[in-house]
């Protein structure tokens, strides 16, 4: 049964990744959106101070949105890397680099959703929304949005099912990660107390 609800939410997630609907469509609907931040960097990379390979302006809005969920912050910061890995590749970058980044970012939805799903009582439309204010927020201006478009592009639009080993892997992996997160997140907690 648990390896039904995984094996399900990773091709949920691979359909709501974007596998498998329409890039023109999907893209206008993200634009509608999209509003332009006229005092964030121009540039697709935009500002990183503390290098850390998340944009200034996505680090603060995920830390705001999530300052009382450690797991989503992290989960969401990790996204936000690997979509500034992908928008940031050279134009000429190998296509393999573009499918591991994208299978990366892939694995990072699907963990925070099977925990979301398997821990907590969740309103599954409100997650997809989430998402796409999230989605929102990193591709905050046309060359961000168009140089995401473009990889999304060179990625093939099916991905092979892993085999059960692989999925008991990810599972194992997916839930020692939120584990660890909780018991850090519970120390702070009582430190803050004492």
């Amino acid at each position: 049964m648990k390896r039904l609800v995984f094996v399900s939410g990773m091709i949920c997630s691979c359909l709501l990744a974007g596998n498998l609907f329409d890039y023109d469509q999907w893209a206008k609907d993200l634009q509608t959106m999209i509003e332009l931040n006229q005092n964030s960097s121009q540039t697709i990379a935009g500002s990183d101070i503390n290098k850390n390979m998340v944009r200034d302006d996505v680090e603060n809005y995920i830390k705001q949105k999530y300052k009382d969920d450690e797991f989503q912050k992290i989960m969401f910061l990790e996204a936000a890397k690997k979509i500034q890995q992908i928008l940031t590749l050279p134009k000429n970058a190998d296509k393999k680099i573009h499918i591991r980044l994208d299978r990366e970012l892939l694995q990072v939805y699907t963990c925070r959703d099977y925990i979301l799903y398997k821990h907590n009582d969740v309103d599954i439309e409100k997650e997809l929304e989430q998402k796409a204010e999230f989605k929102s927020k990193v591709l905050n201006t046309r060359a961000r949005l168009q140089a995401y478009i473009e990889h999304k592009k060179m990625v093939p639009f099916k991905y092979s099912i892993p085999s059960d080993k692989e999925l008991y892997e990810q599972k194992n992996e997916c839930e020692k990660l939120y584990s660890k997160i909780k018991s850090e997140s519970k120390k702070t907690t009582v430190l803050s107390i004492n």
